[in-house]
């Protein structure tokens, strides 16, 4: 019974015991309790022996009643979800009016409900007839987190699985689809109307929802263990600069400075990583373009929501389902330079857009834009070059970085830190060249510090006190002297 041998935890974990034998009992009636007592000792000793494992806790959130999610609710939901999938006629029903639509989705549901043979109570049967309209009129499982304005992202990871975004935390929560193909028709529903289609031929789809928000599916056989969805939502009240301070994304000197040198027409990159809110941010320093500009937009999918008079938005088109009739960005920079515009305002670069849009920089579009992935500002230039190497067009390493530094003044790096907030980490103005090396300086920064009781990240936003080079054409524009005074902030 005892020796050497292997024992297997409550965690799955198999581990190799030397044990001592232990002496005969003296007393016989004694045995089953020293018996117990040396089970007990493996144990403790078999935990002991477990290496430390990474924490699984996941943050949860509900959104439904706990008391309402029985095993019977969940039964008569998919029965009624796989009913309805098969008796709605989904394209006769759009020809509805809406206010038509969603008297005669109620009396059916009512019909289906009454139909399924499983107890259920008032509320339960409320909450269903409430998921079917959601289903037929709307978005299904997804309804609730549309209207939930604190939730930033969704992130559905199979039809098990659904996460969200929520205050810069990543929380899993309660909201699940009843199959595969419950979500898949939901995805199917969402491209449908843009013209897009996903299936076998085509297991990946980009989508712009009817709110504006930004849609990725892939399905299988791509996705190995089923469908997975990334929604960004579009927020309708976009956030201004000054909110930043509230926030604390950056300080009132930061936001000043920004204000004025969105105002003066400086090139700006706005710099950041996935998800740490570059748009929001070229979204709030656009609106201090002046009112007389002509500005034009291009994204590929519409977010920026300038409130200036004479604003023109571009979009880019993906290929139809016979692979042709793409339009990208570069195509649409090309022809907004035919448009007459003051600025140009790129969501993103990604491409060969990239050439068209250091030469408008540098020709006489002052106050052009744009946002781009990198880590850091050294690496936001490095990243430009590369685009520029990957478009194919033939130049010079020392021609293309003199055409970089003198196209862009300001490059704003933004990251989402580890407590979940976003925050300013530099504010670089490119200087020029240096031999065959593009100089630049900190303006202000954030130095991060450590997490305090309350789970935020303690730190300092501090100013250089350098003067940059661009001051005189703060000058051009009188600014120079609140320029200047937003430069005399703490020095770190």
């Amino acid at each position: 019974m005892f020796g050497k041998k292997s024992s297997t935890t409550s965690l799955g974990v198999t581990t190799q015991l030397p044990i001592t034998p232990p002496a005969p009992p003296a007393n016989p009636s004694n045995t089953t309790q020293e018996t117990e007592n040396v089970a007990n000792a493996i144990t403790a000793l078999a935990v002991s022996e477990i290496p430390k494992l990474a924490a699984t806790h996941v943050d949860t959130i509900s959104f439904i009643d706990s008391k309402l999610l029985t095993s019977d609710f969940i039964l008569a939901k998919q029965q009624l979800i796989e009913n309805m999938l098969d008796q709605v006629n989904f394209e006769a029903l759009e020809k509805i009016p809406k206010e038509v639509r969603k008297l005669r989705v109620g009396d059916m549901a009512n019909t289906l409900i009454n139909n399924i043979n499983i107890p259920l109570t008032s509320a339960q049967t409320a909450l269903l007839k409430e998921d079917m309209l959601n289903e037929v009129l709307g978005f299904g499982p997804l309804e609730l987190l549309m209207h939930d304005p604190d939730v930033s992202d969704i992130m559905i990871n199979t039809h098990k699985q659904v996460y969200i975004e929520k205050h810069g935390k990543i929380l899993l929560s309660d909201i699940t689809f009843t199959s595969e193909k419950h979500l898949l028709n939901t995805v199917q529903k969402i491209v449908a109307p843009v013209g897009r289609r996903v299936d076998e031929r085509s297991p990946m789809v980009d989508a712009r929802m009817p709110d504006g928000s930004r849609f990725n599916a892939i399905i299988p056989p791509l996705a190995l263990d089923g469908g997975l969805v990334s929604i960004r939502k579009f927020k309708k009240n976009k956030m201004p600069l000054s909110q930043y301070i509230e926030y604390g994304s950056m300080s009132p000197q930061m936001c000043k400075f920004l204000e004025i040198c969105g105002y003066i027409r400086l090139n700006i990159v706005i710099s950041g990583g996935t998800g740490s809110g570059k748009t929001t941010l070229l979204n709030a320093l656009s609106g201090h373009i002046d009112v007389g500009e002509r500005v034009i937009t291009i994204e590929d999918a519409a977010e920026l929501m300038l409130h200036q008079p004479h604003v023109l938005r571009l979009e880019t088109r993906p290929a139809n389902s016979e692979g042709i009739g793409e339009i990208g960005q570069r195509q649409l920079v090309r022809n907004a330079l035919r448009m007459r515009p003051d600025r140009i305002i790129l969501g993103e670069i990604r491409g060969d857009e990239v050439i068209d849009v250091l030469s408008a920089m540098n020709t006489g579009h002052d106050g052009s834009m744009a946002t781009i992935h990198s880590n850091s500002p050294r690496d936001c230039l490095s990243r430009i070059e590369n685009l520029v190497a990957m478009s194919g067009v033939q130049i010079p390493t020392q021609a293309m970085r003199q055409q970089i530094s003198s196209a862009v003044n300001l490059i704003v790096q933004i990251a989402r830190m580890r407590d979940g907030a976003r925050r300013i980490t530099h504010i670089e103005e490119v200087i020029g060249m240096e031999g065959d090396v593009i100089i630049t300086q900190t303006l202000f920064g954030y130095q991060p510090g450590s997490m305090d009781e309350r789970g935020k990240l303690t730190g300092k936003f501090y100013c250089a006190g350098i003067r940059p080079r661009f001051l005189s054409q703060a000058q051009y524009f009188n600014k120079e002297k609140e320029m200047v005074e937003c430069l005399q902030g703490d020095r770190f």
